[in-house]
């Protein structure tokens, strides 16, 4: 803290106390993570996204993103994910 770091304390603590285009930040990190995973660990990392998008009405449309960001074999493995775990509707 002598550093000027804040440090947060809340009982209910999440991305609503964060300013910032929140779809911009999600690109971002699909970005990274699909030039930098294999097929199963970018579907590990897109998949609680696409559930909290989900969860937001697809408001800000992870699932597209996710699948127009990844690679060819990424894309396969995350539409098998989804159906299986029957996310989309």
């Amino acid at each position: 803290m002598e550093a000027g770091d804040e440090i947060v304390f809340a009982d209910e603590y999440g991305t609503w106390m964060i300013t910032g285009d929140e779809k911009r930040f999600v690109k971002s990190y699909l970005i990274s993570l699909s030039e930098i995973s294999t097929p199963e660990e970018y579907t590990i990392g897109a998949i609680p996204l696409i559930q909290r998008d989900r969860w937001e009405s697809f408001s800000n449309k992870v699932y597209p993103a996710a699948i127009k960001i990844g690679n060819k074999e990424q894309k396969i493995h995350l539409k098998k994910e989804v159906e299986k775990q029957k996310i989309k509707e």
